[in-house]
């Protein structure tokens, strides 16, 4: 629960907001697409204590801020010039979906495409694949990547060694093309 909030501008920061919370229990930065900068904090400890601390992670805000602006150009940019629609998502997500579970001989149960905040796709323990409707924001390999992936897991159900070695007979470099996958904002 946040109990008490304040904004403070810094000049190489720029806006960073503060709120008190006793769902934490160390101070931490956060710094998130389109919403900046936030610092919860401990009800135990002091906005002042907390701005100390702000200050100490100044470069690495800074770099962080960096980054958040790129991405949420490239979200901008992406939105913008490839609006979503009914057909992309049958032809991106859908079909591609069916095509890669023929050729590599998985099954599935359900599969529902949702407009996700946090992810890209899942597999529940029924094998009912869930993929995130923003995935025709990807390029075509990355797709496929995400839908492999969440295939991979009707066979293996978690991120162990043998998940991995089972999704790179499926998608090559597979944890690399996880770190690309990460560049981009799910927004």
């Amino acid at each position: 629960m946040f109990l008490n909030s304040k904004i403070v501008v810094y000049d190489d920061i720029g806006k960073v907001h503060y709120i008190s919370s006793n769902r934490v229990k160390r101070i931490n930065i956060k710094i998130q697409l389109f919403k900046g900068v936030i610092v919860k904090v401990p009800i135990y400890n002091s906005f002042k204590k907390a701005e100390y601390f702000v200050l100490s992670k100044k470069l690495w805000i800074i770099k962080g801020l960096k980054l958040i602006k790129k991405k949420e150009i490239l979200s901008e940019f992406q939105h913008k010039n490839n609006p979503i629609t009914d057909e992309k998502i049958y032809n991106k997500i859908i079909k591609r979906t069916y095509e890669l579970a023929d050729k590599y001989n998985f099954e599935f149960g359900k599969l529902t495409i949702r407009n996700q905040k946090t992810r890209w796709g899942s597999c529940s323990n029924k094998n009912n694949i869930n993929l995130n409707k923003k995935l025709v924001h990807l390029p075509d390999n990355l797709i496929d990547y995400v839908i492999l992936h969440e295939l991979t897991h009707t066979i293996e159900k978690n991120h162990s060694p043998k998940f991995w070695k089972k999704l790179d007979y499926y998608v090559k470099n597979s944890k690399m093309v996880n770190k690309k996958l990460n560049q981009y904002p799910i927004i």
